[in-house]
């Protein structure tokens, strides 16, 4: 008796099988924010604009700083005129307050491979320290930015750029001034840790599992 190849689970598993096979090698993407809009896109109109820690939640990543109103971050405006700095448009402001040292703190949903941004402080020091799951230290390193230029209030910063990548899975980022200065935050990026190959494995094995039950119950 020939057999109905319509009843064959075969060309669904191996569909399957292919969508997940395409999807495990497009890797882990890179996550970016500008701070120019919040998470859903809407651009800040005004300095007195802020966010909540939870609003780029959704991109993978949540946010606390030193400010006395908790859970609330600040952004800020660069001078027009300051064309060539990397920092521009709307970017984080964490103010320095006397008796309090200044940071901001970054905590990822997933943990991510590598973390870049640029900064700005009035002496152009910072130190960055990641951690992992297991909340201890897998790098301290101080950053240092001399490229000068006036904020929107007037003050002289100098800006850099600071990079990690390659000390591990990183679930957290602690940024501050080397002095209790102010911090300006701009153009985070991220990459999260792909998923483990077992996990498509297993995927591809349940998908396959419920195609054929719902064949043999059709």
């Amino acid at each position: 008796m020939r057999r109905n190849r319509s009843n064959s689970p075969r060309p669904a598993l191996l569909i399957t099988c292919a969508a997940l096979a395409l999807a495990a090698g497009s890797g882990a993407h890179a996550a970016a924010i500008n701070f120019d809009t919040n998470a859903a896109g809407n651009p800040y109109s005004s300095l007195s604009d802020s966010f909540a820690a939870s609003e780029y939640a959704v991109l993978g990543v949540t946010l606390h700083d030193s400010d006395p109103v908790a859970g609330s971050t600040y952004v800020n405006l660069i001078n027009p005129v300051n064309v060539g700095t990397a920092i521009s448009g709307y970017y984080v402001n964490v103010g320095a307050f006397s008796g309090a040292l200044t940071y901001l703190d970054l905590q990822f949903s997933v943990p991510v491979t590598s973390v870049a941004f640029d900064f700005a402080t009035p002496s152009g020091q910072l130190g960055v320290f990641a951690f992992g799951a297991d909340g201890k230290v897998l790098a301290g390193i101080p950053f240092v930015g001399t490229d000068s230029f006036v904020n929107q209030a007037g003050f002289n910063e100098n800006a850099g750029h600071a990079s990690l990548s390659g000390i591990g899975n990183i679930s957290r980022v602690l940024v501050s001034p080397s002095i209790n200065e102010a911090l300006i935050f701009d153009n985070l990026q991220y990459t999260p840790v792909p998923l483990p190959a077992a996990a498509w494995l297993f995927s591809a094995g349940l998908f396959g599992m419920v195609g054929i039950a719902r064949r043999k119950r059709a």
